[in-house]
């Protein structure tokens, strides 16, 4: 969440029009689920609360690194790269 939050705070309004997303992270706190589905294409994410969308917000390239790792570390395998 911290890379996360890292990659918001540098977007300044940077965005594309692609929405491919290919993370994502499920939290739950004090019994509440918030989904983030990210793609780091276009910089967007879109945010779900208790499975209903609940808004959404840009983020930079920065946090991928950071989240493809806890997956290898999870034995995930990672999806494809976007063919350009």
């Amino acid at each position: 969440m911290a890379a996360l939050k890292k990659g918001v705070g540098e977007n300044h309004g940077t965005v594309a029009a692609c929405f491919n997303p290919r993370h994502g992270i499920r939290a739950t706190h004090e019994g509440k689920t918030m989904d983030f589905v990210i793609c780091f294409e276009c910089f967007q994410a879109e945010v779900y609360a208790e499975e209903k969308r609940d808004g959404g917000f840009l983020t930079t390239g920065s946090p991928q690194p950071v989240f493809d790792q806890v997956l290898r570390e999870a034995g995930v395998p990672l999806a494809e790269a976007a063919k350009k």
